[in-house]
């Protein structure tokens, strides 16, 4: 009976030990367990890399491990979106990006390989974001109603920059031109940052981008704000009219940031690093950096955000005539 005795439980002490270090590795490890890469799909100065940068020192210091901000900018956020849809779901690898690459890419008519809803995991929402048009200081239009006037008398000659096809700011602009029966030249570029550049350097006259990304240059001179696009005006430009109130009725556009991981990642990695999002945002200077800029900080549970995904996919789907033209 002892030799028995010590045969079984040597076996079950044998598995015990086989299956330990299973539930340690699979279970126990803490989370992050290394360095944590946001991907921002855009290059540097748009405002998910804004908010991405604010971020991450902030999850660093609640979660103990470093997080890197990284731009892989390319066609309109779909080539860094891609990157995370096939990152391991461990919640090292994370994207922070607008609509754009999120909703919108969907419906622009070519294969962008990978599925909003099915190959992600919500985070959450950040911030909503107010778009605003503005003007190099050159440009003869101190108005919206003078910039209309100025690109009635010259259609198809003056132009617009923008984040990229499929972006936000482009749907700004083109829904723009649709209900003010103008033709306002699109000019795309690999991100709000470059296409910043090319406005402040006079290369295009104007370009639709979020306030946060362009407040200072606002108020620094460097650039004219003509109209914002949400229903109300910007606590962050209180002088600048809507569109709406400033010659096209009904004329709304915003915009949103947010967090998500690969799909699969563990719910309990999903939860710490909603937590340590909403600690982060909750800081008071990320607070006064956000809101100061125009962004209105949400911080959405992650079924909130699905939900938002899902409804903003068929919302821009009304649009896909616009982006399938503009390839």
């Amino acid at each position: 009976m002892t030799t028995r005795r010590k045969l079984i439980g040597g076996l079950i002490a044998a598995g015990a030990g086989t299956a330990l270090p299973s539930l340690r590795a699979y279970g126990d490890t803490p989370y992050p367990s290394r360095t944590v890469h946001l991907i921002v799909p855009f290059t540097p100065g748009g405002g998910a890399d804004t908010v991405s940068r604010l971020l991450a020192p902030q999850l660093q210091k609640s979660l103990g491990q470093p997080f890197v901000v990284e731009n892989r900018a390319g066609a309109a956020g779909r080539i860094g979106t891609g990157v995370v849809a096939k990152s391991d779901p461990d919640g090292h690898t994370l994207l922070v990006s607008t609509e754009s690459s999120l909703v919108i890419a969907p419906h622009i008519g070519v294969a962008i390989g990978y599925d909003p809803l099915k190959d992600f995991a919500p985070v959450s929402l950040l911030t909503r974001n107010t778009v605003v048009l503005v003007v190099h200081p050159s440009v003869p239009a101190k108005t919206l109603k003078e910039y209309m006037a100025l690109a009635s008398a010259k259609p198809g000659e003056l132009f617009y920059a923008s984040s990229g096809v499929g972006g936000p700011n482009h749907l700004a602009g083109e829904i723009f031109n649709r209900m003010a029966g103008l033709k306002i030249t699109h000019v795309p570029y690999a991100g709000t940052g470059l296409a910043l550049q090319s406005v402040l350097s006079n290369q295009v006259g104007a370009m639709w981008g979020f306030t946060a990304g362009l407040a200072a240059h606002i108020r620094q001179g460097a650039l004219r704000a003509l109209a914002v696009g949400s229903k109300e005006r910007s606590p962050a430009l209180p002088d600048v009219p809507t569109v709406a109130e400033a010659g096209v009725p009904g004329y709304e556009a915003v915009s949103w940031v947010g967090m998500v991981a690969p799909a699969g990642t563990p719910g309990p990695v999903i939860d710490k690093l909603w937590s340590g999002v909403d600690t982060a945002l909750k800081e008071p200077s990320v607070r006064d950096i956000i809101i100061g800029g125009g962004s209105d900080i949400v911080c959405s549970k992650p079924e909130e955000f699905r939900q938002v995904i899902a409804s903003d996919l068929v919302k821009y789907g009304k649009y896909a005539d616009i982006f399938q033209t503009a390839k």
